[in-house]
């Protein structure tokens, strides 16, 4: 359980209990094309299908930029003829959700605008869409799995309300995939550079660091030096207490209080060779390495030696069982992308041709019915918010840029579902207090890339889905989402296509001089500074590194790549060695989010914590904000 945030069983404690079973542009708003795609209103215009660099694409952050770092934003807005009962600055899952619930609240008759700086919706619920050899492929743009252990009966009912089904996408997925059961067989790769060779150990991973199994013949099969593999070996068997000085009352506090990578250096002997091999975990889900990371907060992601912090006394019996459907998440093939996508469809009906029977996972949507006129809800994209104030006691201005052109528009309500670093230059009106709380909480920046192979047999000659890759550019990768849902169905033939899914922290290593939000900041610099073809060729070598033996070919075999650059990522969620354990009440999110006259704050920011559950909470609570007014 996470102690600050007590979401029952989420992404960052799914493996608890295992053991028990680019620089500022210096470009003026007005210079700058905020949508750069061309014909971006056209039918044929399909942002799932496009390649290369996504996410935080050219022409979605310089705006916003522009506006942080310089203070810069339009003189002169030209003030457009549509009035609305809402304006949902975000088209992310929180600020779909806060327009689908103020339209049950409000009425069927609400005029709303959604405003968005990307090319398409979904925020990090990004589709991304292949075609190959016939297939249609999908993959995930960063928002992956539904922690339906972790959700509220609210956040439950919306989304069966709006279509998931939950039983459904269980069953739809096939068996031993490692993103959905963590406790599956899958392989550890060590790359040339840190540890010698290119090789792969295909075990129990996540069961062995528990010490079920024959954990020892698997780290002995890493083939490290012998001081690393015994302390492994000691740290997983529980047999040496490497904290005999400390007493058991003592230990919590010690766990809080001292990183995983110091216990690791310091108690166990283990070299940074060794420390590597249990942060693939900790990468994906805390986007920091382990000396960022506490101890305890290590051990809910699954890494080694968690009965040495506090080992079980003899007389404690029998362990409870546990059901392992907690740590089994449903998902869709293209991650919650299909949970942005049956927002939408709901939103605005035309997009699907008006059908909501049809299977949204296969349903092609039809971008230009996204802000049409006559429509009572309109979502338009490639539109960058730069300022929101409340006029009067009755109605709230909304500036934006799109290409090129500065508008502003009105309405009686406004909900801010982006980005809560950016609400303090959005609304200027905001006391200092309430901005420094908004701006505590730092993104932590990631990189999600498909890749697109024209034929799957080099990756799947191992027979598992997914490999963890300590001290590579990649932390994980796995193939895309197994998942046969509705009509669709994933390629499965040994000569098919098929999408890699892979995940990279550019976050660089915490020490004792910085903060993780420091770390974090200095990772989306280097984030942005990035090229696609840098990241390419990252990509690439690790793919080879990986799979050459098996006889992948990069210019044979890569057929796409899709780049989904996050450099404002999961929402901050407080760490033990960061942050203080605020008061209820009285940690900055919450202090933060306070609403501004007719103007609400949503976002998982607004809840300190990155999951679907989050956005949607913070989005019901700023709808009953604004309807209260």
């Amino acid at each position: 359980m996470n102690k600050k945030n007590p979401l029952k069983i989420t992404r960052r404690d799914f493996l608890d209990g295992m053991a028990l079973a680019g620089g500022a542009m210096a470009l003026a708003p007005l210079q700058i094309l905020a949508g750069s795609q061309e014909g971006a209103h056209a039918p044929q215009f399909y942002p799932p299908s496009l390649t290369g660099m996504r996410g935080n694409h050219p022409g979605s952050f310089e705006v916003a930029h522009a506006l942080a770092r310089e203070g810069q934003r339009p003189d002169e807005f030209e003030l457009l003829d549509e009035a609305y009962d809402l304006v949902v600055v975000g088209a992310g899952i929180s600020g779909l959700t806060a327009a689908y619930l103020f339209r049950k609240q409000y009425g069927p008759d609400a005029k709303i605008l959604i405003l968005d700086n990307h090319d398409d919706f979904g925020g990090h619920a990004k589709r991304n869409e292949f075609s190959s050899q016939g297939h249609v492929l999908l993959g995930v743009g960063g928002s992956l799995n539904l922690e339906q252990a972790a959700m509220g009966e609210a956040e439950l009912s919306l989304l069966e309300e709006i279509g998931v089904n939950f039983g459904e996408l269980r069953e739809s997925i096939e068996p031993g995939y490692l993103i959905h059961d963590p406790m599956s067989q899958h392989g550890m790769y060590l790359n040339r550079a840190v540890y010698g060779a290119d090789r792969s150990v295909v075990a129990d991973w996540n069961l062995l660091w528990a010490g079920i199994g024959d954990f020892e013949g698997a780290i002995r099969s890493l083939k490290l030096s012998k001081a690393d593999e015994q302390g492994l070996i000691a740290l997983v068997s529980g047999e040496n207490d490497f904290l005999q000085d400390i007493p058991l009352v003592d230990r919590e506090h010690f766990g809080r209080t001292t990183s995983y990578a110091t216990f690791l250096r310091e108690r166990v002997g283990l070299s940074e060779q060794g420390i590597k091999i249990t942060e693939p975990w900790v990468k994906a889900l805390h986007c920091a390495g382990a000396e960022a990371v506490s101890i305890q907060e290590v051990f809910r992601a699954g890494a080694p030696g968690s009965n040495t912090l506090m080992p079980m006394a003899a007389s404690e019996g029998e362990e409870e069982s546990v059901d392992p459907d907690a740590y089994r998440y449903p998902m869709f093939p293209d991650g919650n992308a299909s949970v942005a996508r049956l927002l939408v469809r709901q939103l605005i009906p035309a997009v699907v041709g008006g059908d909501l029977a049809q299977d949204v996972v296969t349903s092609k949507f039809d971008y230009s019915q996204l802000d049409q006129e006559d429509a009572l809800v309109r979502l338009r994209l490639n539109s960058s918010v730069v300022n929101a104030r409340n006029l009067d006691d009755e109605q709230v201005e909304i500036a934006y840029v799109a290409k090129g052109e500065a508008k502003a528009v009105r309405a009686k309500h406004c909900i801010l579902a982006g980005y809560g670093g950016i609400v303090p230059h959005l609304c200027p009106e905001l006391p200092e207090a309430q901005k420094e709380h908004l701006a505590y909480g730092v993104k932590a920046p990631f990189i999600c890339t498909n890749v697109l192979l024209r034929n799957s047999e080099a990756v799947r000659k191992a027979g598992v889905s997914g490999y963890q890759c300590p001290g590579s550019f990649y932390s994980l990768l796995a193939s895309a989402p197994p998942v046969n849902v509705g009509d669709f169905r994933v390629p499965s033939e040994a000569n098919d296509p098929v999408v890699m899914w892979m995940l990279h922290s550019p976050t660089p290593q915490v020490t004792n001089a910085m903060s993780a939000r420091d770390a974090y900041r200095l990772g989306r610099h280097k984030l942005l500074s990035m090229s696609f073809e840098e990241i390419e060729a990252a990509t690439i070598n690790q793919l080879a590194g990986m799979f050459g033996s098996a006889g992948f070919n990069a210019g044979r075999d890569v057929e796409a790549i899709t780049v989904n650059r996050w450099a404002h990522g999961y929402a901050y969620e407080y760490m033990d060695l960061h942050d203080p354990d605020w008061p209820a009440g009285q940690a900055p999110h919450e202090l933060g989010r306070k609403p501004i006259g007719r103007i609400a704050i949503a976002n998982s920011d607004a809840e300190a914590a990155a999951y679907v559950q989050t956005a949607i909470r913070a989005a019901l609570r700023a709808v009953s904000e604004v309807l209260s007014q």
